[in-house]
């Protein structure tokens, strides 16, 4: 028999609770509709346990950061505040972090019971702190993207929307920005490079970039690609490893054209130095952004990407329309997935903003 996976979609309209098996997909509650968690809320961050997969985070903006384990069944409200990221070590199933704005930084290390801020983050200099602003009222930047060094779990870099890049090398204590060459700092997300652990890759909404190392300053990593609006990154491992990039074309706030984001998946297989646009079964450009790309739990060669017809700075405004599509053999082909009909019409998922696939514990 198939193992069941589960898909926490946050969208602009909730949280969607997806269970499969094999190519049946079902939606928590028994619903003939999309029911959704915190209905008419913005989730704009989810993340899971690696060793616990019934237990998972979601980070409601302007409410807080709510724990299930339960799998989805039940959830309880952990942290107070306008919670823009949240990310479990990589190691330590009971240490969590959570991003929040304005610009701060939690850390939980009993599950999610107690917190404490990291403040030596707001100790950084004004003249860093001068570029942690958004431009929608009320201009306050936030925590975009955690990373955490899985072999070396006391470094941490913090993608910031808008504010660039900063880094600690103890456990958050203390914090250095490490943002020279990115234009723009509107960043997005940060992982490490699959083949040197000294460089990193960041996606930011102008443009996409490689440091190595980032102290040295980043440089533009886009050869081949037609796309210059990005946003997540995942990496698969393997022989060679590839890594898989979401974008689109131009600023959010012109997307309402016909095209909508023009939104785009491409993958590398040389470690970022090329990229080639993916694949078969996914539209040519979707109207939607592709704003999360999660890793299949069962399935090595599978990656999970959620689309969203919404602009991701806001959170507020009608849901919009949300997709999912999965491929199983890194990326040459994909199937949309999730989709429940009713007579001959299919019912759609609102604009999905972050998405995490779990194993059925």
């Amino acid at each position: 028999m198939p193992e069941a996976l589960r898909l926490y979609a946050g969208t602009q309209a909730g949280m969607v609770i997806l269970r499969g098996v094999g190519d049946i997909w079902t939606s928590m509650r028994g619903s003939r509709e999309y029911q959704s968690f915190f209905p008419d809320q913005v989730v704009d961050s989810v993340w899971g346990c690696r060793t616990t997969p019934e237990v998972v985070y979601a980070g409601v903006t302007q409410d807080g950061l709510y724990r299930t384990r339960d799998q989805g069944r039940h959830w309880r409200r952990v942290l107070e505040g306008d919670i823009r990221w949240v990310t479990v070590d990589p190691v330590e199933d009971r240490v969590v972090y959570a991003g929040t704005e304005p610009v701060m930084l939690f850390r939980s290390e009993d599950g999610g019971d107690s917190w404490e801020e990291l403040e030596g983050l707001r100790a950084l200099p004004p003249e860093v702190q001068h570029h942690w602003w958004f431009p929608y009222p009320p201009h306050h930047g936030h925590v975009r993207h955690v990373y955490i060094d899985p072999d070396n779990t006391d470094t941490i870099y913090l993608a910031l929307e808008h504010g660039g890049i900063v880094r600690s090398f103890d456990r958050g204590g203390t914090w250095e920005d490490v943002s020279e060459g990115i234009e723009y700092p509107d960043v997005h997300m940060i992982v490490r490079s699959p083949e040197d652990p000294a460089a990193f890759f960041t996606a930011t909404s102008r443009g996409f970039f490689r440091g190595d190392p980032p102290e040295a300053g980043w440089q533009r990593a886009e050869y081949g690609m037609e796309s210059d609006y990005f946003h997540d990154v995942v990496m698969l491992p393997g022989d060679p490893p590839a890594l898989f990039l979401a974008g689109g074309h131009g600023s959010p706030q012109y997307w309402d054209r016909p095209t909508g984001a023009d939104g785009r998946i491409y993958r590398s297989e040389d470690s970022g130095r090329t990229w080639r646009q993916v694949g078969a079964g996914l539209p040519v450009t979707h109207p939607g952004m592709c704003w999360q790309l999660a890793r299949d739990p069962y399935d090595g060669d599978a990656v999970i990407a959620a689309f969203g017809d919404v602009a991701r700075g806001h959170t507020a405004g009608p849901p919009g329309e949300g997709d999912i599509y999965r491929t199983r053999d890194r990326g040459d082909t994909w199937e949309r997935i999730g989709q429940q009909k009713r007579g001959t019409q299919f019912l759609g998922l609102p604009a999905i903003r972050v998405l995490w696939a779990a194993a059925e514990a």
